[in-house]
């Protein structure tokens, strides 16, 4: 079951540069992670990222004025999700848009 994490929001909607600009994030970035990433866009509206960070599987689904995370895992996988792991998720994604030029420098 999917759960609703964050909704964060941003300054400027997704637009074909903007969804480039989170591919090479993306792809920058990668490596950091302790587990290994894999992402791609949902085909049916190209506004959805499908993320997968084994065993966690995120959708960051893009609105024009804001940004949903939702995240799915198994049970015991949720359970070690603490609230300061949570909080360092939603840092990540907040330092994603802002560096693709979602968000203003300030966060906006």
């Amino acid at each position: 079951m999917k759960e609703k994490f964050f909704d964060i929001p941003i300054a400027y909607p997704l637009t074909a540069a903007k969804r480039k600009a989170v591919d090479k994030y993306i792809a920058d970035n990668a490596h950091l992670s302790p587990s290994e990433v894999s992402y791609d866009w949902d085909e049916e509206t190209g506004k959805v990222l499908l993320i997968a960070t084994p065993p966690a599987k995120w959708e960051v689904r893009f609105y024009p004025k804001s940004v949903e995370i939702h995240g799915e895992a198994p049970f015991w996988a949720r359970v070690l999700l603490t609230k300061d792991k949570r909080a360092k998720l939603k840092e990540e994604i907040e330092r994603m848009l802002r560096e693709t030029g979602l968000v203003d420098r300030e966060g906006r």
